[in-house]
């Protein structure tokens, strides 16, 4: 209600590189790795939307080293797998927003995990400018991050010339 109602404001700062911090008071942070945060948007298209972010903060993916961009997309597997588990949708829509004009409100770059149903209600923002989720999102986040946490353990390995294990091991929340 604080989203339809205008009340919620607008964190000071960036709130992506807030939630990097471990410890802090983000409820919706499904997981910390050491190169990536997972969290849930705060203003979902649908139940279990997820953003994967690197830690640092970087607006484009090209300024990631090759490192983070293989821990984003690590950690967007990890995620897909949880919210499959947990959730079951039918799809995901998967992407960037690059840039105010693609949509982009925060300039730290984030990747959208979006899991769609054939009988989602995503037209509801369009008719009725409303967004229907059957779910609060710190029920959301916890069940994510329990999925997360007992997933089947990172199949991206880092091999050969200088990798040295895990594609982005994490931290749990």
């Amino acid at each position: 209600m604080a989203y339809v109602t205008g009340e919620s404001g607008v964190p000071e700062g960036c709130f992506i590189c807030a939630a990097t911090v471990p410890g802090s008071s983000d409820s919706l942070v499904v997981e910390r790795a050491e190169l990536t945060v997972t969290l849930l948007n705060r203003f979902p298209y649908s139940s279990g939307h997820l953003m994967v972010a690197p830690r640092r903060h970087a607006a484009d993916p090209r300024e990631l080293s090759p490192e983070e961009g293989l821990a984003v997309l690590a950690a967007t597997r990890r995620a897909l797998d949880a919210i499959t588990r947990k959730m079951a949708p039918g799809g995901f829509n998967v992407g960037f927003n690059l840039g105010s004009a693609a949509g982009a409100s925060v300039d730290h770059l984030h990747l959208h995990v979006v899991p769609r149903w054939g009988s989602d209600t995503n037209f509801m923002p369009v008719l009725a400018d409303v967004k229907v989720l059957p779910e609060h999102l710190e029920v959301t986040a916890a069940r994510l991050r329990e999925a997360l946490a007992t997933g089947a353990g990172d199949p991206w390995e880092i091999t050969g010339a200088g990798g040295s294990g895990a594609a982005d091991p994490v931290e749990r929340v």
